[in-house]
């Protein structure tokens, strides 16, 4: 019988699993804080941990690693920070690349806590002050990648919107 090599997101998963292990009690009251917020607004699961490491796993198929603006649980609802991220993701294409590793990694937040992702799959890169930037686009792969994976998600204006709770 060949080798075959084991499934990226097979791997991140066992990787995932023993780092929250690792940080179980600090992650114990995190978890706590989600589900009571979670019950009071009322909010329903669409994504699991095996979904989150399924895609954090493929967008390294693409050809960058996409910008993107997370909403957590546990932040304030009028957070400046993913206000103006939100405004300037709508505005133009990114310049910079997404962290896409996890929190023990210093990327993502524990993925229980999402709330939501938005994802925008191209990448400006400046060609000087008098010059209009090239854009890579990665919609249409990013896109396979969601079905493929049965990831619920809406698309507006190149970008994508996955929900952990909605």
């Amino acid at each position: 019988m060949p080798f075959q090599k084991l499934n990226p997101a097979s791997e991140l998963y066992d990787k995932y699993k023993k780092n929250t292990t690792q940080y179980k009690d600090d992650l114990s009251n995190l978890r706590e804080t989600v589900a009571a917020i979670i019950t009071k607004k009322r909010l329903v699961s669409y994504m699991n941990t095996t979904k989150w490491l399924k895609l954090q796993s493929a967008v390294h198929q693409l050809s960058f690693l996409p910008a993107y603006i997370i909403k957590s649980i546990t932040d304030k609802e009028n957070n400046q920070n993913i206000i103006k991220g939100l405004e300037r993701l709508k505005k133009e294409a990114p310049w910079w690349l997404g962290d896409w590793s996890n929190f023990y990694e210093e990327g993502m937040p524990p993925l229980f806590n999402i709330e939501w992702i938005k994802v925008r799959p191209q990448l400006s890169i400046s060609k000087g002050a008098l010059i209009q930037p090239e854009i890579i686009d990665e919609s249409d792969s990013f896109r396979v990648i969601l079905n493929d994976h049965y990831i619920p998600h809406e698309e507006a204006n190149h970008i994508f919107t996955i929900y952990g709770y909605k």
